[in-house]
């Protein structure tokens, strides 16, 4: 393999969220504790953008920086390459991460008291930016049969006509069920929205990390002439540089899309990241898929492995993202009493008090680990609940 992602690097002590905080925020780990939980992955970043980085840092001087032309450009030859659509460059707006864009958009585009839809179970800033500023959170639950998640289109319909609701935040792959939803699911949803006078946020930050034969649909391809949506890309899981803060907006709507950067309502990106985004869009597709390869064996291997050690779990490998959703409600147990278990056994996964709402004893699990690492893991949550 060209690319060795069963390398294991070591992160210690580089302030690494993923591997320094566990103890912190849940109290039944032990010290040396597997880290499978929040999504950051643990391979080597491609090598191209290491090198653009360096040379960057050659010029010596990291003042405050543009958006550049350049980056631009790499982003929509990125969606076009990879999507079949065609962006103008000049829709393109800076945002330091998805999350910033979140709480950027509940704030400009709904007023206090309004509600905001999403599905659940969902990611949990999608509640924070809507509760924490005032706004009111509207779940639509998804509908799992046999781990298979899908849209109660009867249930957002009904949602989505409330004179209250003004915000859609649209998730795709969805976060944390791995749902790539269909042409006809999106058609539907947008047509929901739009025909309510509903905004739409769309968050897609996982759309390179489908499934081999799988391709995601950018929602506002469907609707090439509709001005009431966001569309929030990155390469930031797609090729693991999420600590460089930088997502792309594409704003379609003139006016919304000048006030948004005359106004720097999500800052400025940092002096390294158009070098890393342009060298990941235009250097490291290789890399990408090579990484996507990897992760659909280690979902085989997750899967074969549940399927021998925890027959009473709910698990069907998730058509994007590399996070696993997995429903333990089989055994029995209260959802305090698996993070317990499952803890003190040294893994740190996230529960479904993580997601919002509708995810009762369900665990995600990062799978962008060394396979020696995850397996490890997963051998750890399998002795922790096979005795039942």
């Amino acid at each position: 393999m060209k690319y060795d992602f069963d390398e294991i690097i070591d992160r210690s002590g580089t302030s690494s969220i993923k591997l320094e905080t566990g103890e912190k925020i849940n109290p039944y780990l032990p010290e040396d504790h597997i880290p499978l939980w929040v999504a950051d992955m643990d391979f080597a970043c491609a090598p191209p953008i290491l090198n653009a980085m360096r040379k960057r840092l050659d010029r010596r001087i990291l003042g405050y920086t543009n958006l550049s032309d350049d980056c631009r450009r790499s982003a929509c030859r990125w969606m076009e390459r990879r999507y079949c659509w065609r962006i103008d460059e000049e829709q393109v707006v800076f945002s330091a991460g998805i999350v910033a864009s979140i709480f950027a958009a509940v704030e400009r585009l709904t007023s206090p008291g309004d509600e905001v839809c999403f599905l659940t179970p969902a990611y949990r800033p999608f509640d924070n930016a809507t509760r924490w500023q005032g706004r009111a959170p509207l779940y639509s639950r998804m509908v799992e049969r046999d781990g298979v998640w899908s849209i109660d289109f009867d249930d957002l319909s009904k949602k989505l006509a409330r004179k209250s609701c003004t915000l859609f935040l649209h998730c795709d792959p969805q976060n944390p069920t791995g749902r790539v939803f269909t042409e006809p699911e999106l058609l539907t949803l947008g047509r929901l929205c739009f025909d309510n006078n509903v905004f739409v946020l769309s968050d897609e930050i996982h759309a390179d990390l489908t499934r081999a034969g799988l391709r995601h649909i950018p929602l506002s391809k469907l609707f090439p002439n509709e001005k009431r949506i966001i569309t929030c890309t990155s390469p930031s899981k797609s090729f693991n540089i999420a600590g460089n803060n930088h997502a792309n907006l594409f704003i379609p709507d003139e006016d919304l899309r000048r006030r948004w950067t005359k106004n720097y309502y999500n800052g400025h990106p940092s002096a390294l990241s158009n070098e890393a985004v342009c060298a990941a869009y235009d250097e490291s597709e290789d890399w990408l898929e090579a990484l996507r390869v990897y992760l659909d064996e280690s979902f085989a291997m997750m899967k074969q492995l549940l399927t021998e050690r925890l027959p009473e779990a709910k698990f069907v490998i998730p058509e994007g993202t590399y996070l696993a959703w997995v429903d333990l409600g089989g055994y029995g147990l209260s959802e305090q009493e698996l993070k317990r278990r499952i803890s003190e056994a040294g893994v740190f996964v996230q529960f479904g008090e993580d997601f919002v709402d509708n995810a009762d004893c369900h665990m995600r699990v990062n799978l962008a680990s060394p396979r020696s690492i995850l397996r490890e893991g997963l051998e750890r949550i399998c002795r922790a609940l096979e005795d039942l």
